[in-house]
């Protein structure tokens, strides 16, 4: 399957399908997976069982689950997700790869519904859960390719995405020196251009109508050869994506679908005053801090973290991300002058 399409460029396919028969050699081209994968299954696992409440620590507990795992290479993760007790339905666009993956897996006694397809062939299925790990990255539409994917997912269920971030450390990482110094992967495995930043992600997983749910970094150490979970997000990251369990009001502020209306409001404090101020002082100032800019900073922040937060707060957050990025002021000059302001509004004793 070569013909390409805003969720396929054949060009990238046929790199892997040319060296598909290294897929299961630990010690082959894929080797940076291989050592990869134990984070990587284990926070899919994680994500998965709080999802639908399970106990990630049972045996099987992805039974009775029905799962995607789209660009799915040799099985990889097809194969744990399997063993954790889901239906796995996994896809490929090449079917030199399918066909290495489906005869691994039949050599293992798995039973994997493996198909040389992409995500807009499988349309009418639904699926508790659609990975695509280490695949956004390759897609020449990212938009299109998570409005397809999320198409898939039944209400309720959850996406779960790996990919690289594009910055000058994955760049230096994940490009040049993995590809051209250490000589992991083959020249030319990826392009940087298509290096996905997490606030991309993010936008692409709301326009979809799902919302980020959960993001991770992960690190690599070179002395020990191990991979961990970490908040580092500068190379290596895995983000979470729920669907609507059932549909409700929403607002789209800004144009985008941005999750259900909160009915709550109470009259602000003297934070959510001065927050109100600044939010206002701010934007004449700088025309690109537009309202729009700000609940997407807010949209961007972690789940854990957003819950946890109260309004003001969350704007608080997004007005800083969005000074930072549009490099207005560095983290470090906020930070200053935040701290004279407390100083000034100490009482003196």
């Amino acid at each position: 399957m070569t013909e390409s399409s805003a969720t396929l460029d054949p060009e990238e396919t046929r790199r892997f399908a040319a060296i598909a028969d290294e897929w299961w050699d630990p010690e082959g081209r894929f080797k940076p997976l291989h050592a990869l994968n134990p984070v990587r299954i284990g926070w899919v696992r994680d994500r998965i069982a709080d999802r639908f409440g399970r106990d990630p620590l049972r045996p099987r507990p992805l039974s009775g689950l029905d799962l995607l795992d789209a660009g799915c290479g040799g099985g990889l993760v097809a194969e744990p997700l399997r063993r954790l007790g889901a239906a796995v339905t996994a896809i490929d666009a090449e079917p030199e790869t399918v066909a290495i993956a489906r005869a691994h897996a039949e050599a293992a006694g798995l039973d994997i519904d493996y198909r040389c397809a992409t995500v807009e062939l499988l349309a009418g299925r639904r699926f508790d859960a659609v990975l695509a790990l280490e695949l956004v990255e390759h897609v020449p539409d990212l938009g299109a390719f998570v409005h397809a994917a999320a198409a898939l997912l039944k209400p309720g269920g959850l996406m779960l995405f790996s990919t690289l971030n594009r910055t000058a450390a994955s760049l230096l990482k994940a490009k040049i020196g993995a590809e051209y110094l250490l000589r992991w992967l083959p020249p030319g495995t990826h392009s940087f251009r298509r290096f996905v930043k997490p606030s991309e992600l993010a936008r692409a997983v709301r326009a979809a109508g799902l919302r980020p749910a959960a993001v991770s970094g992960m690190s690599y150490a070179p002395l020990s050869g191990a991979w961990s979970l970490t908040r580092d997000l500068s190379v290596n990251y895995l983000m979470a994506a729920t669907s609507p369990a059932t549909p409700g009001l929403v607002s789209d502020y800004g144009g985008r679908n941005a999750g259900p209306v909160e009915r709550d409001e109470t009259p602000p404090d003297t934070f959510g005053k001065r927050v109100d101020a600044m939010k206002v002082l701010l934007q004449d100032h700088d025309p690109r801090l537009t309202s729009d800019s700000s609940r997407r900073g807010q949209e961007d922040l972690p789940q854990e973290l957003y819950d946890g937060l109260g309004y003001y707060e969350r704007w608080l957050l997004a007005l800083k991300a969005n000074i930072v990025e549009l490099g207005i002021l560095s983290e470090e000059e906020i930070a200053e002058r935040l701290a004279r302001y407390e100083e000034k509004d100490t009482p003196r004793t």
